[in-house]
């Protein structure tokens, strides 16, 4: 009986995979002196209480990764990140090894072949979207929703206005806008136009040639993700009792008193968990509703192609850093 007792036991330790199977060195970008970015050969981080280690398939380039590159040489860069569990941390339940997740990657950096995430910050991956799509999840699905739902307090029916609307961000927020209703006004240029009609835009303003002043009147909620100057621009379409959200420079707040709006910014600290907010966006992607537009993916030797690409501004939608193949799972 004991002998079949360690064979069920061995049996089911096999079958849940090893604890760790990751090496002890990875390769992984670097931010190094005079800001130069190249792929050096790192320790893979070690996952602490609450946190999962993941196998790295696709990494999401954001502004802020070049952004804050100065306060961090020696360290790797990237924020949002998808790949398979490889293990778990202690105390860690709800996941297991070899799960497809995606989600923000808080000490170790996300352009590299392994990652710690913390659970609280951690989503499976949708079945019907790619590692490469997953990547380009985090940061531009949670900033959206943040601004629009517990921010702006958005509700069906009301008219939106969207600056920047076919980048990360903003095409995130057309697609969560629409699905709670409202319609949608975007500001984009012209070659991205049709783009964000597919996505869920009732109207387009070319911001290059038209003043959306002139077209926008008493909007129920503005979202800037431009500049500040578009938050000075914006006060006076939005309609009394109405909201402006920034995710860039802070409004003006005498102006927006004297003008009866509410201005605000995202907070992450006392919103939601992320891993909630994940949960209702991957309800969105579950529904069709939405998606991730990928423009260009880069290899890992590409970073600072990508980082200047991202610093042009005209994004359509989200790049990405494809990571690693990895190894093909029929669940992945």
């Amino acid at each position: 009986m004991k002998s079949l007792l360690s064979i069920a036991a061995v049996a089911a330790f096999v079958a849940a995979g090893p604890l760790q199977a990751a090496p002890d060195t990875m390769q992984a970008v670097e931010i190094g002196p005079g800001l130069s970015i190249s792929v050096q050969t790192r320790p893979v981080p070690q996952p602490v209480p609450g946190e999962v280690l993941i196998k790295v398939r696709a990494a999401g380039v954001n502004p802020v990764d070049w952004k804050i590159a100065p306060r961090r040489v020696g360290l790797v860069p990237g924020i949002d990140v998808a790949g398979v569990i490889d293990t778990l941390g202690e105390g860690v339940t709800g996941f297991k090894v070899g799960e497809p997740v995606f989600g923000f990657v808080q000490r170790s950096g996300s352009y590299a072949e392994y990652a710690v995430v913390p659970v609280t910050s951690l989503a499976r991956k949708p079945k019907s979207m790619s590692f490469e799509e997953a990547a380009g999840l985090p940061t531009a699905a949670e900033t959206a929703y943040r601004a629009l739902h517990e921010a702006g307090r958005i509700a069906r029916g009301q008219t939106v206005l969207i600056h920047g609307a076919a980048g990360g961000v903003g095409s995130a927020a057309v697609q969560i806008a629409k699905a709670a209703g409202a319609r949608v006004i975007g500001t984009a240029s012209p070659d991205n136009h049709e783009f964000l009609r597919s996505i869920g835009a009732d109207d387009v303003i070319d911001y290059r040639t038209q003043r959306f002043e002139e077209r926008v009147h008493d909007a129920d909620l503005v979202l800037n993700t431009v500049d500040a100057l578009t938050n000075a621009r914006s006060i006076g379409v939005v309609r009394r009792g109405g909201v402006l959200v920034s995710i860039v420079d802070r409004p003006n707040l005498a102006a927006c008193a004297a003008a009866g709006i509410r201005c605000v910014r995202p907070d992450r600290e006392t919103g939601a968990p992320n891993s909630d907010l994940f949960a209702r966006i991957i309800e969105l992607v579950d529904a069709g509703k939405f998606h991730v537009n990928i423009e260009r993916v880069y290899g890992m030797a590409e970073v600072a192609d990508a980082w200047n690409h991202s610093r042009e501004g005209h994004t359509r939608g989200k790049l990405i850093i494809r990571v690693s193949d990895g190894p093909t799972m029929k669940h992945q």
